[in-house]
Formats: C-alpha cells, structure tokens, sequence
C-alpha cells in the first residue's frame, strides 16, 4: 500500500508538530507499506526514513489552484491512501483520509469576512469526500458529528515529543509563568496578560512570557516578556523552567503545549474549555477564566504552594506518558488500512 501524506505545512506549529509527529510514529510502527509525502522544497526533510519518498509540490496554501496542484500530485505517485492533515482536500479520485483538528475557524472571528465561508464550505467538502475523519479529541469529535452529521470519524490523540521531559532535579524559586501559543482571538492571550498584571502588583518579581507569536501589543506591560518563535529545544527548556503554562482559551482542539508542559513537569492552569480537561484531567487547575481574578488567584496558588505545584506536576508527568506519537501513529495506520478497503 502506498499512503500519501501532504507534509506542506511541516514547518508550521500545531499542524506542523502533528505532521512531525505522526512521521516520527509511522517510521517506528510502519509495515511493509510505503510513504510518499508531498511539499515544497522548503518543508524537504532532512533525511528520510527507509520507505519513505518525496515528492515537491509548490502549491499555494488556501486556494483553489492548491486543489489541482496537489491532485495531479496524487494521480502521479500512484497513491493507493491519500492523507490531508488539514481540511484541504484536493481534486483526486483516490481514497482519502482527513485531519480534522477542530471547528474554531467557523466560531472565530476574522478580519477577512470571507474567511469563515471558505472554511464552511472547504469542511464541508472535506468530509463528504473522505472515506474517514480524524481528529485529535473526543471533545471535536462530538463536535464535528454535531455539525456534520454522518461523518464517520475517529480520535487519534496527539503526542508529545522526547524534547519535552522534566528536570532531574526541582529547581528552586522559579520566577515566571509561560503561555505558548499564536495571538489569535480564541486563544485569550490578553487575559493572561490582565491576570499577570494583577499578581505582579503582590508578587513583582514574576514574569509571564509570551511564546509563539510576535505579541508586539504587550511590548511596555511591565514584566511581560514576548521572545516570539523559538526552536523546539529553546521551548523546551522554557517549559522545564517555569512556574507553570497558563492556557486561557476559550476554544481549543486538544491543546498541545498543556501536553507539553505536562511531560516537562510543570503545572498547568487552564480554561474550562471540553478539550482542555479531557487532555489535562486531575493534572491542571482549570478555572473560570472570564472571572476576573479567577487566574491571577490560581497563579498566586502555585507561588504559594510549592507542594501543590509539586503534586500537579507529578500528576501530568504520568499522563503524559499516555500521549505518544507511536499510538497515535498505530492508531492513523489503521484508519489506512480501513479506507483503502
């Protein structure tokens, strides 16, 4: 069986990691099938495991020319399982599997009006064109059966990568919270910033850095540290170093850097969002994060309580052994199987 796998958004976060991620699963648990991924010459791995292939493709993302390109790129390769790790499904007549991470596009708010009609109807698409949909949380499953009623979908969870693993001895008195992710609406980036600036009026020696995003609009708020995108190993220790991950959003698919900071041995506060708390369970705060206070109070208590940051943390470092890109892999290799028959 050849499966063919659309890796042009390698580089990216999120979906980037997923693609990654997934790779890296399918090299250890791979049968005697081949692999043939599809990107732009700047997302060509490295070094490519043994039954593996690549195939360039310069198509442009999130446009009508991209369904074309990628499909005559499918019809060439010979692929018997085609996998789109997005909703973009190009113009191809052979069996087809689709990523579906969740539904925020529908629900957020956009500068281009268009963009949520785009992205209806390219999911839309997406699933009646696809034998099977995966997604990354039962809390999106739900919601895609809800929305598109007779999907046939499955949950793969994410995993997390050897990169994010704990100190191997506690640090003493560390001195700032950390938020990782983009500035986009849903992801509720000012009200951290509100919470940390209440708490730093009580505890002005802590900090909160901003990871993943340029974050120019907290530039002069005062302890607010915004180093913008960093490599995997520079996030990685940030996450080992810091008092907790604060995760406000208001919507979220899975929630990976909570995952992350669980394997690195921190504590997590979060929304209450579905998705949160089916991946963090016991292992996180989740508080109320449009009451004003309701996070700042939470970030106090792990100053505070060092043996309550020290529970959490042992807490999430054990599940997220549960989380691994080998099941996931193991899991989509199925889904595979299924939809070529």
């Amino acid at each position: 069986m050849r499966v063919g796998i659309d890796i042009r958004k390698l580089l990216d976060y999120g979906i980037g990691t997923y693609i990654r991620g997934l790779i890296a699963g399918l090299t250890e648990c791979r049968g005697d099938e081949e692999y043939v991924l599809f990107g732009s010459e700047d997302a060509r791995p490295a070094v490519l495991p043994e039954g593996f292939s690549f195939h360039a493709v310069e198509a442009p993302h999130y446009s009508i020319r991209e369904l074309f390109l990628m499909g005559r790129a499918v019809k060439r390769a010979r692929i018997d399982v085609f996998h789109a790790p997005h909703y973009v499904v190009p113009f191809t007549s052979c069996p087809t599997v689709v990523t579906i991470h969740d539904l925020i596009h529908l629900r957020m708010r956009h500068r281009n009006p268009l963009a949520p009609v785009y992205a209806r109807a390219m999911l839309r698409r997406a699933v009646r064109k696809s034998r099977r949909v995966i997604t990354v949380s039962e809390t999106v499953k739900r919601d895609i059966e809800a929305v598109f009623p007779g999907a046939r979908v499955s949950v793969t969870p994410n995993g997390v990568g050897d990169a994010f693993r704990p100190l191997r001895r506690p640090m003493a008195g560390p001195s700032y919270f950390l938020f990782v992710g983009n500035d986009k609406p849903h992801k509720n980036v000012e009200r951290a910033v509100e919470e940390f600036v209440m708490l730093r009026k009580e505890r002005p020696k802590t900090s909160l850095l901003l990871v993943g995003a340029p974050f120019e609009r907290f530039h002069g708020t005062e302890g607010v540290i915004a180093p913008g995108y960093l490599s995997g190993d520079e996030l990685a220790s940030l996450y080992r170093h810091a008092i907790a991950l604060v995760l406000p959003s208001r919507e979220e698919g899975f929630g990976l850097p909570a995952l992350e900071a669980m394997a690195s041995g921190i504590g997590v506060i979060t929304s209450k969002h579905p998705a949160l708390m089916e991946v963090t369970g016991d292992a996180a705060l989740h508080v109320d994060v449009e009451s004003p206070g309701a996070m700042a109070a939470a970030m106090r208590e792990l100053i505070d309580d060092p043996a309550r940051r020290d529970t959490l943390a042992q807490r999430g470092i054990e599940r997220a052994k549960e989380f691994t890109w080998r099941r996931c892999a193991e899991l989509t290799r199925r889904i595979y199987m299924d939809a070529r028959a």
